[in-house]
């Protein structure tokens, strides 16, 4: 039965854990989510990132209220760290008066990759995944970490999602690229609970 350990989250029917053992690894060569460099990556280069300190990788599972049984990984994500610039103008929007113009960097948690299964995109999964990862690291904050931020494909379906789950865009230098640099407030969401 999960609990809630260093590497480990369960909220409601919902449980994320880090992967470690081969059986974790060797259960990513069934990954599908329908987008071939996502599935490459979790397929083939999830370990070699793990075994190289490059990214942690998580699973999500649902748990079954009937029986406690764990049902086989729905999402992975895989984490690796970052720090975000901000701006004169972008800090004073984040931070008090006083605040605002201490620092120029700040520590950040990145998602390097994350995919839901082909069967059960469009509900709400990768949602009920993000409120997980905000809560892991407001939960398991151990080396300061401000904002999660994530190099989303620039493509609209893509954008929405992130949107719709309060990340916003850190400029607008990278309209036109292949991704656009997307961040999330920790400390806006520990202070408001959104």
């Amino acid at each position: 039965m999960p609990g809630n350990r260093r590497n480990e989250l369960q909220i409601g029917d919902w449980v994320l854990n880090i992967l470690e053992t081969n059986e974790d690894f060797d259960a990513l060569k069934q990954f599908d989510c329908g987008h071939n460099e996502l599935n490459e990556f979790f397929c083939e280069d999830a370990r070699v990132y793990k075994e190289e300190l490059l990214a942690t990788i998580y699973s999500l599972r649902s748990i079954e209220t009937s029986n406690k049984s764990v049902s086989p990984p729905v999402a992975y994500v895989s984490f690796n760290n970052d720090s975000i610039h901000l701006y004169e103008k972008q800090r004073i929007r984040i931070f008090p008066p006083k605040q605002a113009t201490r620092h120029k960097f700040f520590p950040a948690v990145k998602i390097g990759r994350l995919g839901v299964i082909k069967s059960l995109q469009g509900q709400n999964v990768g949602t009920h995944l993000l409120n997980i990862i905000k809560q892991l690291f407001l939960t398991n904050n151990r080396t300061g970490c401000r904002f999660i931020t994530i190099d989303a494909l620039n493509e609209d379906l893509i954008l929405r999602f992130y949107e719709k789950n309060h990340f916003q865009y850190l400029h607008n230098k990278d309209k036109k690229s292949g991704t656009r640099i997307m961040y999330f407030d920790l400390k806006r969401q520990k202070d408001t609970k959104i």
